[in-house]
């Protein structure tokens, strides 16, 4: 089972790759700026990805083939929460209509139906979005965890998983979806007994405590439920598999020096599309800054 997965997956992304859906070229080297923290043992990782802003051009996007032109806009689903009247993008009718180049791959983990589909605005090698066929809300709890958990164990722990919560890196709240790629994250080189000093509020727990995980992060979230959120990763962490919590506040989602900060940027990943003199000088400062400045401020307040 873990070969097979893995192996569709790898299969499926190169072939997305060769159709052209996948923006740039994911096999071209990146310009990566790497900062090491003596503090935590982690290098941080900052990258320059400008084929990131060809995702909000239709036009560009109609050209390339990865968006439908002749898509019938009253035939997509809209939540009718969505302020921006946008529809659905994570919805498969949705997906069917507007990407019709988009391949899925079927999943069963945690008890649910998810469907991975290249992520053609990628962030990393292998980048997927794994999503449930069904529209439900962006919410964690133990299915979402075990469906992380399992998905990496059956892609050999070839592929780490990441789940970011609403309005914490999600932009997208009310549709439920992972991302997955094979890429390491820098957090992963944190040395054990370490966590304290990491910029940001993390909890690393090993695989087997998915109670101890989900208790940790309902008392969180119940403590404000209108604003606190998580990311959370499931990733190797010496020679095991580990869940990475980091604790989140919807009221500090941006970072000054960065914008938006996700499960990318608070495992140690920072993506630049835009801002080009921000990416050239961002030094360790900047990036335990950032980290520092989507700290909640119940976090922050319990440090002083």
């Amino acid at each position: 089972m873990a070969e097979r997965l893995l192996s569709q997956l790898v299969a499926t992304w190169t072939q997305q790759t060769e159709v052209g859906f996948i923006l740039g070229d994911p096999d071209a080297p990146t310009e990566t700026r790497l900062i090491p923290d003596p503090a935590t043992g982690v290098t941080f990782r900052l990258r320059w990805l400008p084929h990131r802003e060809l995702r909000t051009d239709p036009h560009e996007l109609e050209r390339r083939g990865i968006l439908n032109p002749e898509r019938d806009e009253d035939l997509l689903f809209r939540d009718p929460r969505d302020p921006s009247g946008l529809h659905c993008f994570l919805c498969p009718q949705n997906i069917a209509i507007c990407h019709p180049a988009e391949a899925l791959v079927p999943v069963r983990a945690g008890g649910r139906e998810w469907l991975a589909g290249a992520n053609f605005a990628w962030l990393a090698h292998n980048h997927f979005t794994v999503l449930t066929v069904d529209h439900v809300d962006q919410v964690f709890d133990r299915s979402v965890l075990a469906a992380m958990l399992e998905i990496h164990a059956e892609t050999s722990g070839q592929f780490r998983v990441v789940f970011n919560g609403a309005y914490a890196g999600a932009t997208i709240p009310w549709h439920l979806h992972l991302h997955a790629t094979t890429d390491a994250f820098p957090i992963e080189d944190l040395t054990p007994g370490r966590e304290v000093d990491y910029p940001a509020p993390l909890r690393v727990f090993p695989d087997t405590a998915e109670g101890e995980v989900v208790r940790y992060v309902s008392r969180w979230e119940e403590r404000d439920p209108e604003h606190h959120r998580v990311n959370v990763l499931v990733a190797p962490w010496h020679g095991r598999a580990a869940v990475f919590v980091i604790l989140r506040d919807t009221r500090a989602r941006n970072a000054a020096a960065k914008g938006l900060m996700g499960g990318w940027e608070v495992a140690g990943d920072f993506a630049y599309s835009e801002k080009r003199k921000q990416f050239e000088a961002a030094d360790l400062a900047t990036v335990r800054g950032a980290l520092a400045e989507i700290t909640p401020p119940a976090v922050r307040d319990e440090k002083e």
